[in-house]
């Protein structure tokens, strides 16, 4: 096992500019580089789809309020088995295990370490935990964002110092390119949309997000070991 090197730990906080997020860099009291890295995961929550309608008043139009409050049982009976669909797809493709198995792979490889699975003989402990994941859409022709919350973390085993860590928080709107279309029409990712995709074709658009998370975690660290040489 690797001598971790520690100097007296001094937290510091920074806002960082994707989605909003909040840091701690203990970074330059360690040397993480060749060492044996574990990865702990805290077991994710489920997915979440949901899908909100307008509720428009039309106090002075009583006809103009029947149609509309029928359109929207329509949207909403559409919107239940779309729902279902996509709460299937994302609940089969693992995402939260894709996501750690991911950056576990990048960050051990971009610090030359060697990646191990016990805990007890790790030089450092990367933990990952997913708060949120799912699909969220303003209304049934709106576009569809996908909401991502996790934080990693790397952690000393021996005193349990907090090395460096991220929280990210992310809500982006899917787009075409995502799921393999140059484009469609209106350029929306709509829950109408997403519904008529086969599985393969939603697999390939939720896997890149999450990916793009993935590149997003690891290039904040890039960026937090650059900035301790300076």
């Amino acid at each position: 096992m690797k001598n971790i090197r520690a100097i007296t730990i001094c937290a510091a906080t920074a806002a960082i500019v994707f989605a909003g997020c909040t840091s701690v860099n203990n970074l330059k009291h360690y040397d993480i580089y060749g060492t044996r890295i574990a990865m702990d995961m805290p077991i994710p929550p489920k997915p979440t789809v949901s899908v909100d309608y307008s509720n428009a008043s039309f106090d002075n139009d009583p006809l103009t309020a029947i149609v509309s409050l029928g359109t929207n049982l329509v949207k909403s009976s559409e919107a239940n088995k779309a729902e279902k669909k996509l709460y299937s797809a994302l609940e089969g493709l693992y995402i939260p295990e894709y996501a750690a198995e991911l950056t576990f792979d990048r960050i051990v490889k971009m610090l030359d370490a060697e990646m191990i699975q016990d805990l007890r003989t790790a030089d450092i402990i990367l933990e990952i935990e997913i708060e949120e994941y799912g699909l969220t859409a303003y209304s049934w022709g709106g576009n569809v964002s996908m909401i991502f919350e996790m934080e990693a973390g790397l952690y000393h085993p021996g005193n349990n110092e907090l090395i460096w860590r991220r929280k990210i928080n992310v809500e982006e709107e899917l787009s075409p390119s995502l799921f393999g279309f140059d484009s469609i029409v209106g350029n929306v990712v709509s829950i109408a949309v997403l519904s008529e995709l086969s599985e393969e074709e939603l697999a390939e658009g939720f896997q890149n997000l999450t990916y793009d998370v993935m590149e997003e975690t690891v290039h904040e660290l890039r960026d937090d070991l650059r900035d301790t040489r300076r």
